[in-house]
């Protein structure tokens, strides 16, 4: 199933769907949690950390079970001012983590130009993924067929990433470069676990590892009027 075809199918059942409004967020479950989550605490918790103009970029969130999800290994995405999250959670910490990081999808579509107009978030994540590149070489993987440089996503290089290297192993290879192997994947991925940080972490850590973010993240927080306008230009 594609992405399209899931945004389609929930939004023909938005009627047959079970609703709940908490804070600025409008929840449509289509399938229930398979583990005994506190909904309102996780998403209460989402109001209290975000602020409104970044709640407001998301219309709906729909929670519930995906073959989309599945056929690409992931618990959630953002789409067209839409959330789309797995009902297969381990605990709260899980489905916060989740919706958090879409969020930060949903920031970076509507802020993007702010955020990387100057590119110095791109060149450090590139000179980041070419020190990657160098450990892998040293530990004699063969990487010639992988573009380190792209910032985009390549399944290609995900797929070696995550089954040739193990996320385990990368994690331990990253460490102080990147905030966890995932984040190694594309920009967008870099910037969104940054964002998790930011929002779910220790903000100290981020400024250290992925100080770009951190600025940006701030100066974006201060740029901003309650309506989601820029106030001034950086």
């Amino acid at each position: 199933m594609s992405v399209k075809k899931v945004v389609n199918y929930v939004k023909s059942q938005n009627k047959k769907l079970s609703n709940r409004k908490i804070g600025l967020l409008n929840i449509f479950f289509k399938d229930p949690l398979i583990n005994e989550i506190d909904i309102d605490s996780v998403f209460e918790r989402a109001n209290q950390i975000l602020p409104d103009y970044f709640l407001e970029l998301i219309d709906i969130i729909y929670v519930g079970e995906f073959q989309y999800f599945k056929d690409r290994d992931i618990n959630a995405m953002y789409s067209d001012s839409a959330l789309y999250i797995s009902n297969e959670q381990d605990n709260e910490s899980d489905l916060i983590d989740d919706v958090i990081h879409e969020f930060a999808h949903a920031v970076e579509n509507s802020f993007g130009g702010l955020i990387y107009a100057d590119g110095v978030i791109k060149q450090n994540f590139v000179s980041k993924r070419i020190k990657l590149k160098s450990f892998l070489k040293y530990e004699n993987h063969d990487i010639d067929e992988y573009d380190f440089t792209e910032i985009e996503y390549d399944e290609d290089l995900d797929v070696f990433l995550k089954d040739g290297i193990g996320y385990e192993k990368l994690n331990n290879l990253t460490q102080g470069l990147f905030l966890g192997a995932y984040s190694t994947v594309s920009l967008r991925e870099y910037f969104a676990r940054g964002f998790e940080e930011y929002y779910l972490g220790n903000r100290d850590y981020l400024k250290t590892i992925c100080p770009y973010i951190y600025s940006k993240l701030t100066l974006l927080e201060e740029n901003l009027d309650e309506e989601g306008e820029t106030k001034y230009e950086f």
